[in-house]
């Protein structure tokens, strides 16, 4: 925000500025994008819960037999 139109025309030669780098919200926004990606190399994601356990997917199959008797 400029304090009056008289500094606008007083500001003589400026170099160029980036349009992202304008703004410090902006500016700021992008370091943090930039350190979030670098952050990713360094900590996995969180992983979603997937509920627990969800029973046996296949279903129970009462023809097979994973065990052994005991005795005889």
């Amino acid at each position: 925000m400029i304090a009056c139109p008289c500094s606008a025309a007083n500001r003589g030669l400026t170099p160029h500025r980036n349009k992202e780098k304008k703004n410090p919200r902006k500016a700021l926004r992008g370091k943090f994008e930039k350190a979030v990606v670098r952050r990713k190399g360094q900590v996995r994601d969180m992983r979603e819960d997937g509920g627990g356990y969800g029973g046996e997917k296949t279903g129970i199959k009462t023809s097979v037999t994973k065990s052994r008797k005991f005795g005889a």
